[in-house]
């Protein structure tokens, strides 16, 4: 379902469920970075145990910000609550993860291709030429995975919002909220590059704040996503009960 919502309410809804919770919000997040920077400091399995532990931790940490955004009750152990459906969420980012390797292979096989069996001869094939063609291969595997890290970008918020639901499920849903929204998302996340460049600036002081609320103005751009959906939902339920 495409949201018409314009982005500056969907940052004005992440400002507003921030107020007051500024405190609480960056807590949490700076307890959250910790953690995860200590199970990777693990001697030898700790980028596998980071891996295995982020996912129900962006679960809690996204269940407390959409708690927030809503002005629910948001109790500091909500970043803990992805636990509760650890398998659920370790699985949902395992197969993302599979789906995002799948869909790279094609662009590493080429430009492999490119470099093995392209003719090296400069009269044939100028270097610059060489180069710009790899060039369009890569600048065309990272824009697609863009879109592809979009496309599955709310497949841990499903989880975090609906528990009971499956992995496979999630990842489905994910694409279907996103349909017809990339571009919204992009527009979202491109209003902040001026504020991350004031927090380079800072000497990544500002990320204190900024981070707490660009994480909160995507939450509140997922909920906007769900509240549509719904509401499509029971308009549509209203005219079929009308037949």
């Amino acid at each position: 379902m495409k949201s018409t919502t314009p982005i500056r309410d969907l940052t004005a809804a992440a400002r507003a469920g921030l107020s007051g919770n500024w405190g609480k919000t960056i807590g949490v997040m700076v307890v959250y970075l910790i953690l995860l920077t200590g199970v990777s400091l693990i001697p030898v399995a700790g980028p596998a145990m980071q891996f295995v532990f982020s996912a129900p931790m962006v679960v809690g940490m996204t269940t407390y910000l959409l708690a927030t955004v809503r002005k629910q009750y948001n109790p500091f152990s909500l970043l803990f609550s992805g636990f509760n459906c650890f398998g659920t969420s370790l699985c949902t980012a395992l197969l993302v993860l599979i789906i995002l390797f799948a869909w790279m292979v094609p662009f590493v096989v080429s430009i492999v291709l490119v470099k093995v069996f392209v003719h090296p001869d400069p009269a044939v094939f100028p270097p610059l030429t060489m180069l710009a063609l790899e060039a369009i291969l890569i600048l065309s595997a990272v824009f697609f995975m863009i879109l592809l890290q979009m496309r599955y970008s709310l497949a841990l918020y499903v989880v975090a919002d609906d528990p009971a639901v499956r992995a496979r499920e999630a990842v489905r849903r994910s694409v279907g909220l996103m349909k017809g929204n990339y571009w919204r998302l992009g527009l979202l996340w491109l209003r902040f590059i001026g504020w991350q460049i004031l927090c380079i600036l800072t000497l990544g002081v500002g990320f204190i704040w900024l981070a707490p609320y660009f994480m909160a103005a995507t939450t509140a751009f997922y909920d906007d996503l769900t509240r549509s959906k719904q509401t499509t939902g029971l308009k549509l339920a209203k005219y079929m009960g009308g037949l």
